[in-house]
């Protein structure tokens, strides 16, 4: 119940990526005698639920997530979005892929009143191979764990540097589409 539990409030309430979460769930499935495959289904389905949560709140409204929609028109981040809605189903699930920004895919399809089994789609396979992924890394790696959250970390930011370079240049990119 625990797991299950905290893969629902990961990177949600508690400020923890949710990558490290899943490597010790791993790690917790290779030296105890706790299933993996338990371990595997409960923290999936306690991040879709997760997920799911945020995506209906934000789709039926919710005071907090109006606050960050307002912060994102005074930012004028938000005149990309007709780029996001022509992608959502992309942009849900690498959202979900890329560690730190996990709430965004959620909000941002509630937000434009994505078909929910689109969001659950999308969200699904992400979820899928971002935990089986990071569970099994754990498990394969559970004598070299440390090196491996350390790896992790350097990894996901290369990950994150190398999105962010890459979303930059697709948005200057459609934005010169946009203007001509």
């Amino acid at each position: 119940m625990g797991i299950f539990l905290l893969s629902i409030i990961i990177s949600y309430l508690i400020p923890l990526p949710e990558s490290v979460l899943l490597i010790l769930l791993g790690y917790v499935a290779g030296t105890t005698d706790l299933n993996f495959a338990c371990i595997l289904l409960l923290s999936i389905s306690g991040g879709m639920l997760g997920d799911n949560i945020v995506y209906r709140l934000s789709f039926f409204g919710n005071k907090y997530v109006e606050r960050f929609n307002k912060k994102m028109r005074r930012h004028k981040l938000i005149k990309y979005e007709h780029l996001v809605v022509d992608n959502i189903g992309k942009a849900i699930y690498f959202l979900r892929l890329i560690t730190g920004v996990r709430f965004f895919g959620p909000v941002i399809a509630g937000t434009l009143g994505v078909r929910w089994r689109k969001f659950f789609f999308y969200n699904c396979g992400a979820t899928l191979l971002h935990s089986i992924l990071f569970i099994w890394l754990g498990y394969a790696y559970k004598h070299k764990l440390f090196l491996l959250l350390a790896e992790t970390e350097v990894i996901k930011n290369i990950f994150l540097f190398s999105s962010v370079f890459l979303v930059g240049i697709l948005v200057s990119v459609f934005s010169k589409k946009v203007e001509e």
